[in-house]
């Protein structure tokens, strides 16, 4: 179907208009400190199968010269949070910009412009904090605007919500000559059938998207709310035994993906982290880095990684969960059971912490009740 004809509704009007006042280069309220198309797919080898005992590496995988190369990725921009407040969006927006500028690593925000409206208006001291990303140099990819789910949305509804989520961005990067090119799946639910998922990825390309996969998938998203519940309740011994947590537990996922990948394809790809914009990441930055790095990792921008022939492989998944590309390819490939076994799993005493929310109450001053933020891409299984 030729989804650049759909009529879109009257709130993208509103919506467009405020974008023509960012075009306009209308001032922004400061914050008040520092701020995939599938192609030719590459056939599975023949037995034994790459990564397995003897398997030797594809002859087509690239030369890495022995680097590991990983492209950071943020989910639900401008900021995904318990607490929800506007100070608490300015901290996490300042925490990740900086520690990102700190490091010199390229990174993508995935933007859900919903979240920048305050009681149907846009409020411009939260697109400043979009603004705060383009002025750092880093790229803005589209998420949709309400984050709703492929799998229970009809596709011309949903395609309106993705032309709804970029009127803000598109607008902010048009300051700085450029332009969003990536659209992230919310809940990575792309789509129950091929009609409705390659019909989507038509419709995205005639809009100038590529979509946006992801390697590394991970349940940080219930860290990131254990997290919150430790701060709102002010146990900073919790809070930092979750971070402590959290980072051992993603070396354990990169190693996860690492094995997956070198089973798969017979190499290690440039990988693709799924992280959401939290104020656990924005906190934690520091030692996930440091993670990363002890781990081999070159910090890559997502046109770098996507760049790798393995990008291309041939993906029929339809299934309910939002799983990886790699675990996409592998299914696709026939690969079952046991092929998947092994991935990390959350510890029992963050989980514990996420399933047992706070009372609203007061965090520096600020109020934290109210309505609760959506949640990040979860659950995908």
């Amino acid at each position: 179907m030729n989804g650049s004809h759909r009529a879109v509704g009257p709130g993208a009007v509103v919506l467009a208009s405020a974008a023509a006042l960012w075009l306009a280069g209308a001032p922004l309220v400061p914050l008040g400190h520092a701020r995939s198309s599938p192609g030719a797919p590459p056939q599975p080898d023949a037995t034994p199968r790459p990564g397995a005992p003897g398997a030797t590496p594809r002859p087509d995988a690239p030369d890495t010269g022995g680097a590991r190369r990983v492209a950071l990725t943020f989910d639900d921009l401008p900021a995904n949070s318990f607490l929800g407040t506007l100070g608490e969006l300015e901290v996490i927006t300042e925490g990740l910009v900086g520690g990102l500028a700190r490091h010199q690593i390229p990174a993508i925000g995935f933007v859900n412009e919903g979240k920048l409206y305050v009681d149907g208006a846009l409020d411009e001291r939260r697109a400043a904090l979009l603004e705060t990303w383009v002025e750092a140099g880093l790229e803005l990819g589209n998420h949709t605007y309400s984050h709703p789910d492929l799998h229970r949305t009809p596709l011309d509804q949903f395609e309106r919500d993705v032309l709804r989520g970029e009127v803000v961005t598109r607008a902010l990067l048009a300051r700085v000559e450029r332009r969003p090119r990536y659209f992230r799946h919310p809940f990575l639910h792309s789509g129950r059938s091929l009609e409705v998922r390659d019909g989507l990825e038509r419709f995205l390309a005639e809009h100038g998207y590529r979509v946006a996969p992801v390697t590394i998938d991970n349940q940080e998203w219930i860290f990131a709310r254990a997290y919150d519940h430790a701060r709102a309740r002010r146990d900073a011994s919790l809070a930092n035994r979750i971070t402590e947590a959290y980072v051992a537990y993603m070396d354990a996922v990169f190693a996860y993906y690492e094995a997956q990948s070198k089973a798969l394809l017979g190499y290690e790809l440039p990988q693709v982290l799924l992280l959401h914009a939290n104020r656990l990441n924005a906190d934690a930055l520091d030692p996930l880095v440091r993670m990363m790095t002890s781990r081999g990792y070159a910090f890559v921008a997502l046109d770098e990684a996507l760049a790798d022939p393995a990008y291309a492989s041939e993906d029929t998944y339809t299934g309910p969960a939002g799983i990886t590309w790699l675990h996409r390819w592998a299914l696709t490939r026939g690969e079952r059971g046991g092929f998947f076994a092994g991935e990390p799993g959350v510890p029992a005493f963050v989980q514990a912490v996420f399933d047992d929310p706070p009372p609203p109450r007061v965090i520096s001053g600020r109020a934290t009740g109210g309505a609760r933020p959506g949640r990040p891409s979860e659950p995908r299984r």
